[in-house]
């Protein structure tokens, strides 16, 4: 299932334990140390979203997911899923580093690794 921003930034309401000089940060999503960081990864979700920017395919089971998640069969699934993380990383000039694409990629691998063993 593909993650809507307002899915994301609901998700960070999840009473984490933050702290930024001994007080608590109730709200990631707004407070001013992260509300740049969390509007920018909300924003990558959206344009997944955007059907123009190709970026979401169809899983085994049927239903859609981001490219980014994709383990690729194929040159050209590869292809594809490439582009779809340069698109997030375009997006943020490549500022951010850990963002969803890079769990993926580490998910991916893992994946990958299980099953030669």
């Amino acid at each position: 299932m593909v993650r809507t921003s307002q899915e994301y930034l609901q998700a960070l309401k999840d009473d984490r334990a933050i702290y930024i000089n001994g007080e608590r940060v109730r709200d990631v999503a707004t407070h001013p140390a992260f509300k740049g960081i969390t509007n920018t990864i909300a924003g990558l979700y959206d344009l997944a979203l955007d059907e123009s920017q190709n970026m979401l395919y169809k899983t085994e089971d049927g239903t859609l997911a981001n490219k980014i998640y994709m383990i690729p069969k194929s040159r050209e699934e590869l292809k594809e899923r490439r582009l779809a993380i340069s698109k997030w990383s375009e997006a943020t000039c490549g500022f951010v580093g850990r963002s969803p694409d890079h769990v993926a990629s580490f998910l991916d691998f893992i994946c990958q690794f299980t099953r030669s063993i």
